[in-house]
């Protein structure tokens, strides 16, 4: 291009030379619009300045003018003798959307050339931040709406931004987005709530939002819009009961915790958080009893008189901290005892068969071990008691549905291979003062199943021996274990018979797992017999696993040659040369 601006003055010549022609004829102008795609390698060619010369002219040199900072000069490069014009470099449509120059021939010919750079999708939509927040009260009316910050794509027409999708998170379709095109172009959206919006069923959404064009295919980009739903105190508080009962002794000291009220509240911060106090309009004008307003332990304030006042009904109120708090309230009934001289009783039934202390190791979760009744001679058949259940490393649970009959059930799966028997401890404490208590403690046994098979110390036995030995000899013992208890794991070791083995070769005793041979054995029938061994315990059914035995068989000269045939013939020819090999004899052995 520096050829291009030397040839500055030489262009203002012939444009003065032009003028001076036009004096004597009518000046030539001639149009070149061109096109070329955005992104296209340098060197690619746009177009022929001759293409812009009127029919019938031709041109040797052109002699180019470019506004500077046009862009001429540095983007394209134009051939000035042929008139090729090429891009110097990859052209951006978004940096630079045309260009514009004037041709000039010697004789004054004067072509304006314009290129348009046409828009290619080579931008995606982008979003302003990649991770945005919001908050939005609960209950917020369907429909409101809340404009967020779109995205922008450089492209233009329809390879800019066409839509938003919700792509993720969206729960219940709580939320959908609609857009709107601005003056600008650009399209802008809204998040609108489309379904009701409950802090203590969702407190927040992880929207992922995606921005597309209108590209074949579209480019998209995505953001992330964490939604926060802002609590309003739509909850009032809510006891973990209704009514509470306990009961206490006369001489109890004042100070002392009598119970404990609890209530939660699903809103949160001061909307959700709980205070406690006696309704002392309705309950407990002598204030025999305070109530701590944060933890709701009730407490004793001062002492009893069981012959003045055997029940004390309190009205206990829950309220939030919201401005406008809500309130709930529960009842608590306080009984009195005057004293406790009495332990409670208890009485164990094993629930097995015989009615002793055990358990299958097959019992499933649920199954229960034994009965437990509780009652306390002071209180009557109602007693306050409280039983628990101690050792048994969590394979054992207590349950009850009346605090009367109690009931130990299996918790987790037994393995009696693991441990056959546990250590339990049964107690029962009355709320007497001071409490009263009954224990029993006793050995839960856990009786075999048949859940393990015998299992051989090995899969495959190998032994060699020679294959002349008597009847009955040793060949190997095999040994299987089986965990189980009793017949359950005592084994019993039995040759798997087959036609296409030699195993009646060989036997097995029962008991011990020892084989030893039953009949002759011969080499040239099979080299290397191979056994079966089952071994197999005496539960109900039967367990059982098997291994391979392998024997080697040792080749012993037990058989005499044998001639191939019975008898021979061979002709000679007389005068044959002494020497002369006229008849080979040939034997077989089989040892």
């Amino acid at each position: 291009m520096e050829q291009m601006k030397g040839s500055a003055m030489l262009l203002l010549e012939l444009l003065i030379l032009g003028g001076l022609r036009a004096e004597k004829g009518s000046a030539v102008l001639g149009t070149l619009d061109l096109q070329i795609d955005e992104e296209q390698p340098a060197g690619t060619i746009i177009g022929d300045i001759s293409a812009g010369l009127p029919p019938g002219t031709s041109a040797y040199m052109y002699f180019i003018s470019a506004q500077e900072g046009s862009g001429v000069t540095t983007d394209l490069w134009i051939d000035e003798n042929r008139g090729i014009i090429k891009t110097a470099r990859v052209l951006d449509r978004e940096t630079r959307d045309h260009y514009s120059f004037i041709a000039v021939t010697p004789e004054g010919i004067t072509v304006e050339v314009n290129i348009q750079v046409n828009d290619i999708n080579d931008h995606a939509p982008a979003f302003p931040k990649q991770h945005s927040t919001f908050q939005i009260p609960e209950h917020t009316p369907v429909g409101s709406r809340f404009p967020l910050d779109p995205a922008f794509d450089a492209d233009s027409g329809l390879l800019n931004t066409q839509g938003y999708v919700i792509k993720g998170d969206n729960v219940g379709q709580a939320f959908r987005l609609e857009t709107r095109r601005g003056p600008n172009g650009v399209l802008y959206l809204d998040l609108v709530v489309s379904n009701v919006l409950d802090r203590e069923n969702r407190s927040s959404y992880s929207l992922v939002l995606e921005a597309y064009d209108g590209g074949s295919p579209p480019r998209s980009s995505q953001m992330t819009l964490d939604v926060s739903i802002q609590d309003i105190n739509d909850n009032a508080p809510a006891f973990n009961q209704s009514r509470y009962h306990t009961l206490i002794s006369e001489n109890l000291k004042p100070g002392s915790s009598i119970l404990q009220v609890f209530a939660s509240d699903a809103d949160e911060g001061d909307n959700g958080d709980v205070i406690y106090e006696i309704n002392r309009r309705q309950s407990d004008p002598d204030q025999y009893f305070t109530i701590d307003s944060r933890t709701g332990v009730i407490k004793l304030n001062k002492g009893l008189d069981y012959e003045v006042r055997k029940v004390h009904e309190l009205v206990v109120q829950a309220r939030d901290r919201a401005v406008h708090p809500e309130v709930t309230t529960a009842f608590v009934t306080i009984h009195v005892r005057d004293y406790n001289d009495n332990q409670p009783t208890m009485t164990i039934i094993f629930l097995s068969e015989d009615g002793s202390p055990q358990i299958s190791e097959g019992a499933q979760p649920g199954q229960y071990v034994a009965r437990i009744s509780v009652s306390d001679p002071d209180y009557g058949e109602y007693s306050n008691v409280n039983v628990t259940l101690e050792g048994g490393d969590g394979k054992f649970a207590l349950t009850t549905k009346d605090n009367i009959i109690y009931l130990i059930c299996v918790d987790q799966l037994l393995d009696r291979e693991e441990r056959d028997s546990y250590d339990l401890r049964v107690t029962a404490t009355d709320s007497g003062t001071p409490p009263l208590r009954a224990e029993s403690t006793f050995v839960l046994q856990v009786i075999d199943i048949n859940d393990n098979p015998p299992l051989f110390d090995q899969q495959e036995y190998k032994q060699s021996i020679p294959e002349v030995v008597y009847p009955g000899s040793f060949v190997l013992q095999v040994t299987a274990r089986d965990k189980d208890q009793g017949p359950n794991g005592e084994v019993q070791y039995s040759i798997v018979h087959s036609h296409d083995t030699h195993s009646s070769w060989f036997a097995i005793d029962p008991a011990t797992g020892i084989i030893t041979t039953a009949a002759p054995l011969d080499y040239e029938k099979d080299p290397q017999p191979q056994l079966t061994v089952l071994a197999t315990d005496r539960g109900t059914p039967a367990l059982s696993s098997s291994a391979v035995v392998l024997v080697a068989l040792q080749d012993v000269n037990d058989n005499e040659p044998v001639f191939r045939s019975n008898f021979y013939n061979v002709s000679l020819k007389e005068n044959t040369p002494v020497g002369t090999c006229f008849l080979q004899v040939g034997t077989a052995v089989r040892s």
